[in-house]
């Protein structure tokens, strides 16, 4: 009796022992799995980082670089219209002491030789390469020389001379004496326009172009009326001058206006087709010089390759011999087509209902070739 129990409580040791170790072991098992899979999940998480991380580095370069890229971009863009430093190429040499005009890239309407503030059409805004617009309308710039300064034509159209400053009304009077206003008036002059036309759907008829206009006064539509005194002056002659032409369509040719607003046209050049210009930043050059005193040579050069920095083509020309015209002796010319030989203190940037901006203008006096 005393041997079985002994063998009982053997028994139950043992199966105690049994049951600890079997626990202790299942503890053991379920406490290294979970830092297992903890382990496993922290090398997931950290390789989940890295890539993260390697990604965003990814993104940040290609930002970097895009931002490079724009950047690029904008100074390439800034340099490839820095008219502000540029040298405009000359065709003829400049003559000493003779007037210039430089375009006020910071401000056009400087006051000292354009003023254009009241023409809302006129520099209505900068653009941010630089340029300058000019909105639809009828826009006439008017550049004089730095000697001349602004001439109202609240002056210019005085009765009294000796007030007005102008020499004369008279063409033939205007040949002897070689100029309308002072001895440096522009004559023989090289006038150079950097422009991008944009658009001319309202631009309608002959005038569907832009000029560049030498060798007048004044283009005043004031006229002579009935009641006036015979002695007044004709003040419409005022506008006597040559036109350089560029068509929206590419072509050339030259207007002499014998007087406001009188106007004697040849053809277009059938021989030069530019084709259409919009949208693109072009150079034109409107050149006039007299061969003697009796003759006068109008030049068209252009540059649509290199956006107005050169070099410039000569496009088109023409002579006028005095035998341009059939109506000057309104004026008091010698003849009814008498060259427009005299200079004048005012050159003219015309268009009608054109938009377009401008980049540079430059307006000199040359030695004719």
């Amino acid at each position: 009796m005393q041997i079985n129990n002994i063998e009982i409580k053997l028994l139950s040791l043992l199966y105690c022992i049994l049951v600890i170790v079997m626990i202790t072991t299942t503890i053991n098992f379920n406490t290294n799995n979970q830092f297992s899979q903890l382990y496993i999940q922290a090398e997931i998480n950290k390789e989940e980082k890295r890539e993260e991380g390697e990604e965003m580095k990814k993104v940040k370069k290609r930002e970097k670089k895009d931002k490079e890229k724009l950047f690029s971009q904008y100074k390439e863009q800034f340099v490839k219209f820095d008219y502000e430093n540029l040298t405009i190429p000359q065709v003829y040499s400049t003559a000493a002491n003779g007037s210039i005009y430089q375009f006020k890239h910071n401000n056009p309407n400087g006051k000292v030789q354009v003023d254009e503030e009241k023409n809302e059409n006129v520099f209505t805004k900068r653009n941010k390469d630089g340029s300058w617009r000019i909105d639809y309308g009828r826009p006439r710039i008017d550049i004089f020389t730095k000697d001349a300064g602004i001439l109202p034509d609240k002056q210019i159209l005085q009765e009294n001379l000796s007030k007005s400053g102008i020499q004369s009304w008279n063409f033939s009077e205007l040949k002897e004496i070689g100029y309308w206003y002072k001895p440096n008036d522009w004559k023989n002059v090289e006038i150079t326009l950097i422009f991008k036309l944009l658009d001319s759907s309202r631009s309608k008829g002959e005038e569907h172009a832009l000029s560049l206009v030498t060798r007048s006064i004044s283009h005043s539509e004031i006229y002579d009326s009935d009641d006036d005194d015979d002695d007044d002056p004709p003040f419409y002659c005022g506008g006597s001058s040559y036109h350089n032409n560029i068509s929206n369509e590419g072509q050339v040719r030259m207007k002499k206006e014998q007087f406001h607003t009188d106007y004697e046209r040849e053809k277009y050049n059938p021989n030069v087709q530019l084709g259409k210009i919009y949208d693109k930043i072009i150079g034109f050059k409107g050149i006039i010089y007299n061969i003697n005193n009796t003759a006068v040579k109008l030049e068209s050069w252009v540059d649509i390759e290199n956006q107005g920095k050169g070099p410039y083509k000569k496009i088109h020309e023409i002579i006028d011999n005095g035998n341009w015209g059939d109506n000057m002796k309104v004026c008091g010319a010698e003849t009814d087509g008498q060259a427009i030989t005299w200079g004048s203190p005012l050159v003219i940037i015309k268009a009608n209902d054109f938009k377009f901006d401008i980049y540079d203008v430059e307006v000199k006096e040359i030695i004719p070739p």
